[in-house]
């Protein structure tokens, strides 16, 4: 009736409009880009940067400026755990791997399908542990990126 009270919140990613009797609800999710940069490494050295993402996400692709073997993880444990496998080989189901690429250069490399992600820490937190080998052949600054979907806050 015309003395109810109806009220609408929005909330993350979600937006709200009333016009005359129509109520829209609006949820917008977009991809973005996360990056991370190693700072200068020597070849066969590996750097273990997070990158600042999403508690859970899809990951569509991984773009780094250098030769690398480029490891995301669910936790910093799981990266701990996994640091001593060497390149080829496949991880234990269960072992926090999320994804893992290869690249021959300045590359990037999609994933398809896309993969999802999430980080398992405790207290789940944006962060995206990534494991990054120089494998260039010299020393190099390695920037990786990710363009992801955000699926939790």
């Amino acid at each position: 009736s015309t003395t109810d009270t109806l009220t609408v919140s929005g909330g993350n990613d979600i937006s709200t409009a009333i016009s005359g009797d129509t109520v829209t609800i609006n949820q917008s999710r977009s991809r973005t880009t996360a990056s991370v940069s190693t700072g200068s490494i020597t070849n066969n050295t590996t750097s273990t940067p997070n990158i600042v993402g999403f508690k859970s996400y899809l990951l569509m692709s991984i773009q780094v400026s250098h030769q690398a073997w480029v490891r995301l993880y669910t936790d910093s444990t799981s990266r701990t755990n996994d640091s001593s496998r060497s390149q080829g080989a496949d991880p234990s189901p269960g072992a926090g791997v999320i994804a893992e690429v290869i690249t021959t250069g300045a590359q990037t490399i999609l994933m398809s399908p896309g993969v999802f992600g999430f980080n398992n820490e405790g207290s789940p937190t944006t962060a995206i542990p990534l494991s990054v080998k120089n494998i260039s052949g010299s020393s190099a600054n390695i920037t990786v990126t990710l363009t992801l979907l955000k699926l939790e806050d």
